[in-house]
This record gives structure tokens, C-alpha cells and sequence, in this order.
């Protein structure tokens, strides 16, 4: 397969950056690269013949051949598509990236290529509103799951509190393998909800997190609508103690998580058909009476 010629690389490299400095990656529509710029080059660790030889396979290995594709298309279709995945360096190294392209025909040859401006993705809104879901802590790590492409973005925290490398290890699918046969149950019953709608949960497993230790964490996490679809799937797992059975909550303050995540599901109402109390199936004077014992106030359930 011949190079592109200065002509044709000067070309697509105005059309997409304008000019600018960013890695730039061009590959035809099966994914083989056809040309990288320097920053690209130095970014992946090859030389600019290596890369020429590389196809998707070989620097995005968690990019499958169909998301690609429905990527090439909506690219081709729309004059441009954005989307998150990862990259892998030269030395194995995985890093979270954000792909922005757009089509172009080099002229002298007819040949479709879909050229990209790459960037790291923790600079990307997307990341930071992640990471703006939790407070800056060690114990606390987020991630967010784009179900339409199957991308998903995590915190290092998270690879860190879970002992895992591979982002994919922390899809929600993923993560059942780490808990135990019943709490694996209550888990799958709870993702069958994020599919069929907006859905919320607030739950505390024990799982299987680095080093093998088997520690208790708070799981919250929540659907991402759009146009009245769920999209996606968001929030942050809180470790709350390493030491598994030795240090449960108490039962008062799992009764006030109940309480609360049954505030939210009603959005607020206390009683009535569609009310909390109803849903508890506890009087609704009764309810009121341990909402103030249990001091939970109405911040608490209208936050998401």
C-alpha cells in the first residue's frame, strides 16, 4: 500500500486540526493506520514506519470491529463523531483517550479515510464530571459506562481500590465476579433495573477488591438518559472498611439508606398510593415519626 504524499497528508491534516498541535491518527475504513503525526508517533512509542504496519487491533485493543465500524459510519454520515475508548502504547500501557473524527477522500486516489484528533481523556468534560461525582479521596473511585458504544471511563482511584489494570474488569457485567453467589443475585436483579429505565442505587457489597481482600463497599451508581433512552451508567464505589464481616453498618443506619432510597424512588412522597410509606408498607404518620428519629431530611433524597 503506498504513502500518502506530503500533498495529500498536508490536506487531511488542515481538514481535521487546522494547523494545531495534537496527536493525529488516520486509518482507512478496516482500521489500518495510514499516517501519524509526530505527536502520535512519540505518544504511542513507534516510529512513523512501525505505526504504518499497526491496525486497530494493535493500538486499540478494546475497540471491537463493530464499534468501529457504527464509528466510521457516523463519522461519514454526520462529517464528524466523537467517541471515548482506550489506547495502548508501545510498552502494553493502557491510557483512557478521546477520539474526535471526521472523514476525508484523499483526492488523487479516492480512498476513505477517517482521520482523528486523540486526546487524553482526563482532560475531556466527560472525565471531570465523573470525578466531580465524588469528593477527592482515595477510598472513593467513579467511573462512567456509555452503553451505546460500550466505552467506559474510570478513575485511578478505582483501578487502584479493585487491583485491576483493565478498565473492562470494572464494567458493571464484570463486576458480579467479584461477589458472592447471593449478593451476585441482588446485583443482577439491580442491573436488570438500569435497562428498563431511570434507575438509582445506593447498595453496600461485600466484594472482592485488590489484593484478593474481601472488603465492604458502598456502590452508588445511576442511569444516564438521553432522548428518554438510557445511555449510560454512572457513579463511584466508596470503600467504607477493609476488614468485610469484622465491621457492618448498624442497623439504624441501614434502616435510614432504606428509607432514603425509598424517598427517592417515590421522588419524595411520603404517603399515599405512591408514597414511601406505601411502598414500605408502614403507616404514613409512622414513617414521618422515624424519618425525624432517623434524622433523614429532604436534602437527602433529592440529591442525586
Amino acid at each position: 500500500m503506498h504513502h500518502l504524499t506530503p500533498s495529500q497528508i498536508m490536506a487531511l491534516a488542515n481538514k481535521v486540526v487546522g494547523g494545531g498541535m495534537h496527536d493525529l491518527l488516520c486509518a482507512n475504513l478496516s482500521g489500518q493506520v495510514r499516517y501519524a503525526n509526530t505527536s502520535a508517533c512519540t505518544t504511542l512509542g513507534y516510529s512513523l514506519d512501525d505505526i504504518l504496519g499497526k491496525g486497530l487491533n494493535d493500538y486499540c485493543p478494546k475497540l471491537s470491529e463493530d464499534v468501529w465500524k457504527q464509528h466510521c459510519l457516523k463519522t461519514i454520515n454526520n462529517g464528524s463523531n466523537r467517541i471515548y475508548t482506550y489506547h495502548q502504547n508501545c510498552g502494553g500501557q493502557s491510557y483512557p483517550v478521546a477520539v474526535r473524527s471526521v472523514p476525508h477522500i484523499v483526492s488523487d486516489t479516492n480512498e476513505q479515510l477517517i482521520c482523528s484528533i486523540v486526546e487524553d481523556a482526563k482532560n475531556s468534560t466527560r472525565y471531570k464530571r465523573m470525578l466531580d461525582n465524588v469528593e477527592s479521596s482515595y477510598r472513593i473511585g467513579s467511573f462512567d459506562l456509555n452503553l451505546q458504544d460500550q466505552s467506559i471511563l474510570v478513575s485511578e482511584n478505582l483501578t487502584a481500590m479493585m487491583g485491576v489494570t483493565d478498565p473492562e474488569e470494572l464494567k458493571p457485567s464484570a463486576i458480579v465476579q467479584r461477589l458472592s453467589k447471593d449478593d451476585a443475585a441482588r446485583w443482577n436483579a439491580q442491573m436488570i433495573h438500569f435497562l428498563s429505565g431511570y434507575h438509582r442505587m445506593d447498595e453496600n457489597f461485600l466484594l472482592r477488591a485488590a489484593a484478593d481482600q474481601i472488603v465492604l463497599v458502598r456502590v452508588v451508581m445511576w442511569s444516564v438518559m438521553q432522548d428518554g433512552v438510557v445511555s449510560g451508567i454512572t457513579g463511584y464505589y466508596e470503600m467504607i472498611d477493609g476488614s468485610g464481616k469484622d465491621q457492618m453498618i448498624s442497623l439504624e443506619e441501614h434502616q435510614r439508606r432504606h428509607i432514603i432510597r425509598a424517598l427517592r424512588f417515590t421522588n419524595g412522597r411520603v404517603t399515599g398510593p405512591n408514597g414511601a410509606g406505601r411502598l414500605l408498607n408502614i403507616n404514613g404518620k409512622t414513617l414521618f415519626a422515624r424519618m425525624k428519629k432517623l434524622q433523614i431530611n429532604r436534602e437527602d433524597y433529592t440529591h442525586r
